[in-house]
């Protein structure tokens, strides 16, 4: 895989989730310049591998005024803290996908607008060290481009999974657990 990124992929959260995807993007050939990492607490490692590869963390905001995906990869708890800190990236009009269990399409359209193309995924456990299944649901903006795009970001962490029905998320990922 060797992902064709058009824009920048920011990464919101950069822990166990969101490194191993970082780790599985860079493995594969991605452009680390085509790649933003905002996380205020990154580990000593993270920092170590962002210099490695010369990934940008935490960037201004406000200058980053192309980006073509917004992966969210905090903890459930902190998302109401952390998606206003952001929402100005949806001025570009990214894909935003989520990989933080228990938050709807809903709750990321309440940020972004009703609008946004927004796909929410559940990632299973395995998936930290990549042998993982994500089942992932899109809303109606999301293209048929930005899905592709996706599944080859996710594929990063393993196997990936498209349900019709957002309410089928969860059921897939406690089967494939």
């Amino acid at each position: 895989m060797s992902l064709a990124l058009k824009g920048t992929l920011v990464l919101v959260g950069a822990g166990k989730m969101g490194g191993a995807m970082l780790e599985g993007w860079l493995k594969s050939g991605a452009d680390p310049q085509k790649i933003a990492v905002l996380d205020p607490f990154a580990s000593d490692d993270m920092k170590a591998l962002l210099a490695r590869h010369k990934v940008s963390l935490n960037p201004a905001i406000a200058g980053i005024t192309n980006a073509e995906v917004v992966l969210i990869a905090v903890k459930p708890q902190m998302m109401e803290e952390v998606l206003p800190t952001v929402v100005g990236l949806g001025a570009s009009k990214p894909l935003i996908l989520s990989v933080a269990a228990g938050k709807t399409i809903a709750s990321f359209e309440r940020h972004f607008g009703k609008s946004a193309a927004i796909i929410r995924t559940i990632p299973n456990t395995p998936a930290s060290i990549g042998r993982g299944i994500t089942a992932m649901s899109a809303n109606a903006n999301v293209s048929a481009a930005q899905l592709k795009l996706a599944t080859e970001l996710l594929s990063a962490i393993g196997e990936v999974v498209t349900v019709d029905r957002e309410e089928l998320i969860d059921s897939v990922t406690a089967v494939s657990g």
